[in-house]
């Protein structure tokens, strides 16, 4: 099972998703980072896929971009109010079980606040985010690939054996 789970919305960073995906799965492995696009294979269940995987993951990166909050559902109201919203159900989903979760913010994206987050989402402004830049994207993304290493013994063992190669 992933140690990482990349979370995101669609309309909202999904190439900083895809740029964390790459960078932790070329440091960790590819089989230890999750994100649905990528880990989910044709055909299957992707609801069941998506929450094993939440299930199972040590860490949860939440990439919060400048939309992230402006992003609508299908009945025109902001996805991130929508009960069945899969970003939110993957987080919520993260914090049930215990999981490490971290919100990414992407650029100069504002830090989240309790009071524009839906009530299930609120401790997540209270977690500490890690920032990624796109012009300080390979410094980041090694700052937040060694801070996981440190605090995942699953993803440390993993990076010794790749850099021993």
């Amino acid at each position: 099972m992933p140690a990482i789970f990349v979370n995101y919305r669609t309309g909202d960073q999904e190439a900083v998703a895809a740029l964390l995906d790459h960078g932790l799965s070329y440091r960790f492995g590819s089989e230890r980072v999750f994100r649905a696009s990528k880990s989910i294979a044709p055909g299957s269940c992707y609801p069941q896929e998506l929450i094993a995987a939440v299930r199972g993951c040590a860490v949860l990166l939440a990439v919060v971009g400048p939309r992230w909050f402006d992003i609508q559902g299908r009945d025109g109201r902001a996805a991130v109010e929508d009960p069945e919203d899969w970003p939110r159900r993957e987080i919520v989903e993260a914090f049930a079980v215990g999981a490490l979760v971290v919100p990414v913010l992407v650029g100069d994206t504002p830090r989240l606040r309790r009071e524009r987050l839906p009530e299930p989402l609120a401790a997540l402004a209270d977690c500490q985010h890690r920032r990624l830049d796109l012009r300080s994207s390979h410094a980041d993304l090694n700052r937040i690939a060694d801070e996981l290493a440190a605090l995942v013994p699953e993803l440390a063992d993993a990076d010794a054996g790749v850099r021993g190669r």
